[in-house]
């Protein structure tokens, strides 16, 4: 072999060297990324030149397509749980256990309790102005809790639009990434960082909606939902959504005053038959237009079986038809057609409140003309009767079954306390089988101790090189010497 083949053999596997280092550094810098892809180096022999030597045949990036299509779904899956986790879980603060401290049921209890002792002694104003006091706290808690839901609703609301805005702007960077890694295909040149950036966008956009992808023979993608319905093909479609930065009670997608959700302009049914199911997207649908709705009907049901109890043809004689009773509509009389939002607008009757000087209406009656015997108990003990009394409820809510007040609060607590469990025992499902995927895509990925050992080949291939490199430079400077 002649000096300058020696050296031209010598240098192209300098050069091969040079990238397949590159390659493990990137490997290695790379090893915690999870959307990063192994890149392997492959040579080949060198067919034009006649003295030989190796060229970098291709840089193989390794992916797993059956492993990225399980991680999306599990993706979708875990923050859709971890919505409805954290909307049960805020409305079970909101409406608290039976034995919890300010809790619907315990301000109820109070509220029995201070009847029973007014009614041991009926002139004590302190024990009367004691029972105003708890029912004034009853109330409120039921108007906090509808107040919490309002703002459940509106925070569903807003993270809607913040998905929807996601969404648009991670199909639009997959559309730009598309062009890119075909261009550079058509090139010939690397393409492996485009598709690391096209997979985490995958990833963060399969959050709200799970993604379904197809990848073409020029190097793009298409994307689809998990039900077929396409996101990406060649062009990006648009969602649209119309923020409702305050959300009321009455305020329902069926009434037209909340926003639907659109593509390209045309409504679509999420939850439903959309072909959107699945992820945070629909999960906050769901909490905003049912899971929401349905909690707010079943306060409304309760405040308003609250109201009937204490009003006209109830425990006090002395209220007649269309006068307002012990509980109120915002001060007024209860219509039972303004159900919709009564348990964000419970008022205790002003007339019996702790601050005025007529709580002896506690023990005669809210018409009452003037204070009567103030050891007369009998309506006190018929308001406190009242609590826990078995009737069948106004509302279709709550049944059709006689159940007293202390029924409908202890079974609302029960039922919220088990949908909390069973949400949060599926997010922590999730979670798990979310974190066994990253480990199977991790032991498939990079792994630092085999690209040292590669490292430690290419220092060796080096030297050697350099060592030929060396010697042809000796051989040919002792040459030009003679």
């Amino acid at each position: 072999m002649s000096l300058s083949g020696a050296l031209s053999n010598a240098m192209s596997g300098l050069v091969a060297n040079a990238r397949a280092t590159t390659v493990v550094s990137s490997n290695i810098a790379n090893a915690l990324n999870d959307h990063y892809g192994k890149r392997d180096v492959s040579l080949a022999a060198n067919a034009i030149q006649t003295s030989g030597g190796v060229v970098v045949a291709q840089v193989t990036r390794h992916s797993d397509p059956i492993l990225a299509f399980q991680k999306r779904m599990a993706f979708a899956d875990h923050s859709a749980n971890v919505a409805h986790a954290a909307f049960q879980s805020r409305f079970e603060n909101l409406v608290g256990s039976i034995d919890t401290t300010g809790s619907i049921a315990e301000r109820l209890t109070q509220f029995e309790t201070a009847l029973v002792s007014a009614a041991s002694d009926p002139s004590s104003q302190t024990r009367l102005r004691h029972v105003s006091f708890t029912a004034d706290a009853f109330a409120s808690t039921l108007r906090q809790a509808s107040s919490g839901l309002d703002d459940l609703r509106s925070n569903a609301d807003a993270k809607i639009a913040k998905a929807v805005s996601d969404i648009n702007a991670g199909l639009l960077q997959l559309e730009e990434l598309n062009a890119q890694i075909m261009t550079a295909k058509y090139r010939g040149q690397d393409d492996h960082g485009l598709r690391d950036r096209r997979d985490a966008v995958l990833e963060a956009v399969s959050e709200h909606v799970p993604l379904h992808v197809i990848e073409r023979d020029s190097g793009v993608v298409a994307v689809f939902t998990a039900q077929g319905r396409t996101l990406l093909d060649e062009k990006a479609v648009t969602f649209g959504f119309l923020a409702t930065p305050v959300v009321a009670p009455h305020m329902r997608v069926t009434n037209g005053l909340l926003s639907q959700l659109t593509i390209g302009g045309k409504a679509v049914d999420i939850p439903g038959p959309g072909m959107l199911g699945g992820g945070s997207l629909e999960a906050h649908f769901r909490i905003r237009d049912e899971y929401s709705v349905t909690a707010i009907d079943q306060l409304d049901a309760i405040a308003r079986d609250v109201i009937e109890r204490f009003a006209a043809g109830g425990p006090d004689m002395t209220l007649g038809a269309g006068d307002p009773g012990v509980f109120t509509d915002a001060g007024f009389a209860f219509d039972p057609i303004a159900e919709v939002g009564i348990a964000g607008r419970i008022r205790l009757n002003e007339t019996l409140s702790a601050s005025g000087t007529e709580t002896w209406r506690w023990r005669d009656g809210l018409n009452a003309v003037q204070p009567a015997d103030v050891g007369q108990s009998d309506l006190l003990g018929r308001l406190q009767a009242e609590v826990s009394a078995s009737r069948i409820p106004a509302s279709p809510l709550l049944g059709n079954t006689q159940s007293s007040l202390v029924d409908h609060l202890h079974g609302l607590s029960n039922d919220v306390a088990a949908d909390r469990l069973r949400w949060t025992d599926m997010e922590e499902t999730s979670a798990a089988q979310l974190a066994d995927l990253r480990r199977s895509a991790a032991e498939g990925g990079v792994n630092t101790d085999q690209e040292l050992q590669k490292l430690i080949e290419l220092e060796k291939s080096y030297a050697a090189n350099a060592r030929v490199v060396q010697i042809v430079d000796d051989m040919l400077s002792e040459l030009l010497r003679i």
